[in-house]
């Protein structure tokens, strides 16, 4: 079986690493955390959880650089493949296998990149807080596409500053595999993660830009009642079809 490394790029994600970790190691990934500046407990939980860690502190977000550097250490450390995922990304497979074992039969078959087809799940009122497990107590979710290249064979052949669009020779794999993005958690856990990343990672344009618009109000962390009918409900399922995106109306 092949080797894929998983760099979770993290910044005070301690509300969330855990599952992260859980979900890299259930499909069969290894696992690097890299700690660009956290001030919480996110590498410490990383840490009791026997991953392996590094350190890349950035003073403002830019996910060029930060490809970049992954990069590096990809040659550095050696692999067969790599991906770079944020702390709020789960991965999954539409068969019911791993995702090495969907991705090394890919390589078998001498493809170099996997795309990935978009869920991004939303908090609404609906939520059950009693379930702990967030993956399991937000249900409701918008497709995205498949427009994530986020998985590629390491080789220089198509080594690239960029996880989302490598170059060079690419192989795409006509497989697919499923990116469940989980942008907020909860109310408390929305409203922390905006703030921290105006402060630290304000930016006028581009995906982040978003958060300029952002106050304490629920409705920009939590969806309400009106956007639910806009939405798929998970029922064992994943639909693609594309549906109004709740939040970026705000």
């Amino acid at each position: 079986m092949i080797k894929i490394i998983a760099f979770i790029t993290v910044f005070n994600e301690e509300e969330i690493i855990e599952k992260c970790i859980e979900n890299a190691k259930k499909q069969g990934l290894e696992i690097i955390v890299v700690d660009n500046g956290c001030t919480d407990r996110t590498m410490e939980i990383a840490e009791g959880l026997g991953i392996r860690l590094l350190e890349h502190k950035t003073e403002k977000y830019n996910v060029h650089e930060l490809n970049k550097w992954a990069i590096s250490q990809v040659k550095r450390i050696g692999c067969d493949w790599y991906v770079q995922l944020d702390a709020d990304e789960m991965f999954d497979t539409y068969d019911g296998r791993k995702v090495v074992e969907v991705v090394n039969e890919a390589n078998d078959l001498d493809y170099n990149c996997m795309r990935f087809d978009l869920y991004e799940f939303w908090p609404t009122l609906d939520d059950d807080l009693s379930i702990m497990d967030f993956t399991e107590r937000i249900q409701y979710y918008s497709y995205l596409g498949n427009f994530h290249l986020k998985m590629v064979k390491n080789s220089p052949e198509i080594w690239t500053n960029s996880s989302h669009k490598p170059k060079g020779t690419i192989k795409e794999s006509p497989q697919r595999l499923i990116l469940k993005h989980y942008k907020f958690i909860n109310l408390e856990q929305g409203r922390k993660k905006v703030k921290s990343r105006l402060e630290r990672y304000y930016t006028t344009k581009g995906h982040n830009s978003q958060y300029n618009k952002f106050t304490d109000e629920s409705k920009f962390y939590v969806l309400e009642k009106d956007i639910y009918s806009k939405l798929h409900k998970l029922d064992g399922a994943l639909v693609k079809e594309k549906v109004f995106d709740g939040w970026r109306r705000y």
